[in-house]
């Protein structure tokens, strides 16, 4: 098999897995009220790390940022963030989980980590997927720990706020 074959092989199998996921995880998404661009900005707000800017969000989701206003709007709406100002400097926002946004996070990461087809896979593959993925993406993104942790729509289904596909960890959608 020639090397541009294999590789589009590869990538029709990461779109694979991510359909599947997003299949997986639609009941969760809809009992949640998220679209796939919302599910994708609450998995980014991490609830141990530093609550990001409003412009760092943009840049973790590769939008512009009238798209994470418009995505912060509703994730207001649902009660999942706040926004506020910014401790060092009080002309920036950032998003800050509410106690009903962490439980909506953590729900949808536990159905997102637990019914992807990686999720059947031994610790000892995943961890050989992870390198092999990690060095694949090595100097890619504008934040390495934000790839590999997003859920994502099809291209032209719900992708209001970009135009950059990424996957969940294990996850798709």
């Amino acid at each position: 098999m020639e090397e541009e074959s294999l590789t589009y092989q590869l990538l029709r199998m990461l779109h694979a897995m991510e359909n599947a996921t997003n299949a997986e995880i639609r009941d969760v998404l809809a009992e949640l009220r998220l679209t796939h661009a919302l599910a994708d900005m609450l998995w980014q707000l991490d609830p141990a790390g530093p609550a990001p800017s409003m412009r760092h969000m943009a840049a973790r989701l590769r939008c512009d940022p009238s798209t994470v206003t418009f995505l912060a709007d509703r994730l207001e709406q649902l009660g999942y963030v706040v926004r506020t100002t910014a401790p060092t400097d009080r002309r920036t926002k950032v998003l800050n989980l509410t106690d009903g946004g962490r439980a909506a996070r953590s729900h949808l990461v536990e159905a997102a980590t637990t019914r992807t087809p990686i999720a059947r896979l031994g610790s000892a593959e995943q961890r050989r997927l992870h390198t092999l993925l990690a060095k694949a993406l090595a100097d890619t993104a504008p934040e390495s720990e934000g790839v590999g942790a997003t859920i994502v729509a099809a291209p032209g289904k719900d992708r209001h706020h970009t135009s950059a596909r990424r996957t969940v960890p294990g996850r798709s959608g």
